[in-house]
């Protein structure tokens, strides 16, 4: 077996003197891990919810059209037909699982899942941490990074937690395998597992096969190279793509806007620095662009100069895999395990970086910027933050271990402070969701359809015991509301309502016509500056402001009245001085692709 096989730790002193600060160093850094992760946990525990968004309905819909196919080859080929631009297998295995296991689908079960890939990155970051002689404290920056607030979109929606988190560990994972492990059919597993999971799983693919060319004349047991690496990871990889594109269709309907070079070149920065907006800024998108420049341009030096110092290396490397007559004898070519994994999952961070700028870029930079893209950021920043510590001498690196803890601590907070507001509307998002497609008369009786019924249970939210008052007649204080036309819709606003609560309290816009009756959730405003950013529990003050799509309701006329949940009173019902008239859903069949 290669070297690189065996862990190798470097073991601390073992004098009285220097044990016990180590011990209480480690006992700290253990401490600083476990809080970060649990804390992380508890958000996740009181705001995610078991309902449905977007993506998520074609996974209950897997479970009905798989059980519609009279023969296994129907269902397998469910399993793998084609979502948008990617193959979820892997998504619709944990899908499929679920139900079978709980008799219902359990979206916060996906959620659940899906967040335990980051618990894997962790672990992947700790191992390579500790294989150079790291202490754990040096892993707690890591921790910080992975486990914040700005991951918020992918943390409370099951097929993006699945996804997004999921293809990250299963790309790195088969990188780790390769650049540190002769485990190479691991990695292959890692790599089928990512493309079966998002479409830029693909990645690994041609970066593994570099990897291994370049480890191809390392010394190992046996008298000369060996090819069976090389070629089971190319037969891999033609099947597997091979299968992946087999039948595929580039999905219809989808307007792309193609940016011009700056503007790419922008937006390309803008998704890699995009962990910049969890800062207390005026200007997340400029900062995040700022941030996004100076990380790729470390990143790309850092390689250079790696590429320099190895680059007679790596000519022998070609040399010997395509001359025969020095083919036979190894001489022991040998790349440090730590720079292969560096290049490569920066590789494989900037090349997605590149596509999402690609393909998102013209319809708004503000949108590359977005929670659901936030892990490669994140990623690529504790790849740099490990080459560092890694690669320092021994005191720049206890400080740098020092400053990363530091940091990331100030970070964490910041993203508590950036993005609660997103986190409570987004699960009063998909309560109000769930009334609106629930209760589709003007009476409080739910009707949901026969699928919906059989794959999935309503999640039990704050309306259910409000169902009279959302149909009777109002009976608090009237409230002034100010109603701007849109394009698109009607802008909402109101002054006087104080924040009420941090979960499903709040206040939430009723649309009420003889047809049917409406919920819609509100942003609770904000404190500016940067006492509201210190102080998440404190950043809200009086009024909100909302806004409803035409296309969210029938047409028809509807008044708007405010309902009010709170602990002291805990349901009320205001009358507003206003109303809005919908024509309904626009005849706009344009696919927004993100």
């Amino acid at each position: 077996m290669n070297a690189r096989s065996q862990m190798t730790y470097s073991s601390p002193t073992s004098t009285g003197s220097r044990s016990q600060p180590i011990e209480l160093e480690s006992l700290i850094a253990l401490g600083l891990l476990v809080l970060t992760v649990a804390i992380f946990g508890a958000l996740w525990h009181y705001y995610a919810i078991n309902i449905p968004k977007w993506d998520d309905h074609a996974l209950r819909a897997f479970l009905y059209y798989s059980d519609q196919e009279p023969t296994f080859s129907g269902k397998v080929y469910q399993l793998f037909r084609q979502h948008n631009e990617h193959r979820i297998v892997y998504d619709r295995l944990i899908t499929f699982l679920d139900y079978h296991l709980f008799g219902k689908l359990n979206f916060r079960h996906l959620m659940l899942v899906g967040n335990l890939s980051l618990v894997g990155l962790l672990a992947i970051f700790m191992v390579i941490l500790r294989r150079h002689g790291q202490p754990l404290l040096a892993t707690v920056p890591v921790a910080l990074l992975l486990f914040n607030l700005s991951q918020w979109e992918n943390m409370f929606w099951g097929m993006a937690a699945l996804q997004n988190f999921s293809v990250v560990l299963w790309v790195l994972a088969a990188l780790y395998f390769l650049s540190f492990t002769d485990w190479w059919i691991l990695a292959l597993a890692s790599g089928v597992l990512a493309t079966l999971t998002s479409g830029n799983g693909l990645l690994v693919w041609p970066i593994g096969f570099g990897l291994l060319l370049l480890r191809f004349d390392e010394p190992r047991s046996e008298a000369r190279p060996t090819l069976r690496p090389l070629i089971g990871w190319l037969a891999g990889a033609v099947v597997v793509v091979g299968l992946y594109f087999t039948g595929f269709e580039k999905p219809g309907g989808i307007a792309y806007v193609r940016p011009d070079a700056v503007d790419l070149l922008k937006g390309w920065f803008a998704v890699v620095g995009a962990a910049a907006e969890a800062l207390p800024t005026n200007s997340p998108l400029s900062l995040s662009i700022l941030l996004g420049g100076l990380m790729t341009v470390t990143t790309l030096g850092i390689a250079g100069w790696e590429l320099m110092t190895h680059r007679l290396a790596i000519v022998r490397v070609f040399e010997r895999l395509f001359d025969r007559k020095t083919f036979v004898v190894s001489t022991g070519v040998v790349f440090p395990a730590l720079t292969l994994f560096f290049w490569s999952s920066a590789l494989f961070v900037l090349g997605t970086a590149a596509v999402v700028a690609w393909a998102r870029t013209g319809f708004g930079a503000e949108l590359l910027i977005t929670s659901r893209y936030k892990l490669y950021s994140l990623t690529l920043l504790i790849l740099l933050y490990v080459y560092g510590v890694v690669k320092l001498k021994a005191q720049p690196a206890r400080w740098l271990t020092l400053g990363g803890v530091f940091g990331g601590l100030l970070f964490a907070w910041f993203s508590y402070g950036a993005f609660l507001d997103e986190a409570i509307w987004w699960r009063h998002w998909l309560t109000t969701n769930q009334f609106n497609w629930t209760y589709t008369v003007h009476r409080p009786v739910a009707k949901l359809d026969p699928i919906t019924q059989r794959y999935t249970s309503p999640a039990p939210a704050f309306y259910d015991p409000a169902l009279r008052t959302l149909y009777k007649r109002a009976d608090q204080p009237p409230m002034v509301l100010t109603v701007t036309k849109t394009l698109n819709g009607f802008s909402i606003e109101e002054q006087t309502t104080p924040p009420l609560g941090l979960h499903d309290q709040g206040a939430y816009l009723v649309a009420r016509s003889r047809k049917r009756v409406y919920l819609f959730p509100v942003w609770q405003n904000q404190r500016s500056g940067i006492l509201g950013r210190l102080l998440p529990t404190r950043s809200f003050t009086a009024g909100f402001r909302a806004n409803i799509l035409s296309g969210e309701l029938e047409a028809g006329t509807y008044r708007l009245l405010v309902l009010t949940v709170s602990a002291e009173q805990p349901y009320g019902l205001h009358l507003t001085n206003q109303s809005i008239t919908s024509a309904g859903q626009s005849g706009d069949t344009t696919t927004k692709n993100w």
